[in-house]
């Protein structure tokens, strides 16, 4: 029979494919990865969106750069929380057991590995933006460079320290979502995400109760921060002459969207039914999801309807992979922590 040494070929395990699958949902849920998302559609907008007068770029290079940017974006957010678990790995064994680390589901070398592979991953991956950007200093790596910095700051001492922590949050999204493209004079988005980032986290931080407890001068911090770097990237705008009035049509999108999760915020703070925890924790979520809200709204408002289309595909793929994660995780891992608590008993 010709099709007979098929027969003898070695079968995998049903028991190693279901333990491979595990693993890798492990890793996902180490990275977080169906947040990546968020990170890849703020970093794309910067580099899409341009003034009506400014020619775009050819369509091979600007798929280029979407895709290596993409890489850079995915692998900071990656590592940022994969460094965060492992800093955390102490405490969560007390407080969030589920977690990938304490579970017992990844070994501390393959965390480190993680994280140490996708910082590198990045910051090359930034590196080979620059001979796409029409530049003769590597800004791309220099930004990407500066956001990895600002992640193991807030991770090992800035969470710790109240204002000044939400506010590097803020820093990290607005910095991060340059890296495509260094060279551009709108800063609006950036504004947007610094703002939107560190007064989201302000809130829901008071809401869940976390430690330590939030004083006066924390606030003021946030705010203060808000105030001075809003203010330096507006005079920065003005310098580079991008504050002029064919400009200023993009930020009505993002102003009706700013002003619609406002009205939503309001409305969950409210709900008697749910504790204080559950409102910041739906702040927090709806916060991150709305960011692809602010990143197609400011392309649509600036006459780039394809760009936001694209933008829009990432929010599906985001809420896709958000759900479908969580989904997967419940049905593979509940058996296992089952076992596993019933073993030790």
């Amino acid at each position: 029979m010709p099709f007979a040494f098929l027969g003898g070929m070695p079968q995998r395990p049903i028991g190693s494919i279901i333990q491979l699958m595990f693993r890798l949902l492990a890793l996902l849920q180490l990275t977080r990865a169906a947040l990546a998302f968020t990170a890849i559609a703020d970093a794309w907008t910067v580099l899409l969106l341009r003034p009506p007068s400014v020619p775009a770029d050819p369509m091979w290079l600007l798929i280029l750069r979407m895709i290596i940017t993409g890489v850079v974006s995915a692998c900071l957010y990656g590592f940022g929380m994969a460094l965060n678990d492992l800093l955390d790995a102490r405490r969560d064994r007390i407080f969030a057991r589920h977690r990938p680390i304490p579970s017992g589901r990844i070994g501390w070398r393959t965390a480190i590995i993680t994280a140490l592979l996708l910082m590198m991953t990045a910051l090359f991956a930034a590196a080979m933006l620059m001979p796409l950007s029409n530049t003769y200093w590597p800004l791309s790596f220099l930004l990407a460079f500066a956001t990895a910095l600002l992640i193991v700051f807030y991770d090992a001492t800035s969470k710790y320290l109240g204002g000044l922590g939400l506010l590097t949050l803020g820093l990290v999204r607005a910095i991060h979502c340059m890296i495509g493209n260094p060279q551009t004079p709108l800063l609006f988005l950036s504004m947007l995400l610094l703002t939107h980032v560190a007064l989201i986290s302000l809130v829901a931080y008071r809401y869940e109760n976390k430690r330590p407890r939030l004083k006066w001068w924390d606030v003021a911090t946030v705010i203060t921060g808000l105030v001075v770097l809003n203010t330096t990237a507006l005079a920065y705008m003005y310098w580079r002459g991008a504050l002029v009035t064919e400009n200023l049509p993009m930020l009505i999108g993002p102003g009706i969207a700013a002003l619609v999760y406002l009205l939503w915020a309001t409305f969950t703070l409210r709900q008697k039914k749910l504790t204080p925890r559950q409102r910041g924790e739906r702040l927090i979520l709806m916060g991150l999801f709305w960011l692809f809200i602010y990143d197609a709204s400011i392309l649509v408002s600036n006459g780039q309807y394809l760009a936001g289309v694209a933008i829009t595909l990432l929010l599906v793929c985001a809420i896709v992979s958000f759900f479908g994660l969580r989904w997967l995780g419940r049905r593979l891992t509940q058996p296992r922590l089952t076992y596993r608590a019933s073993s030790q008993n």
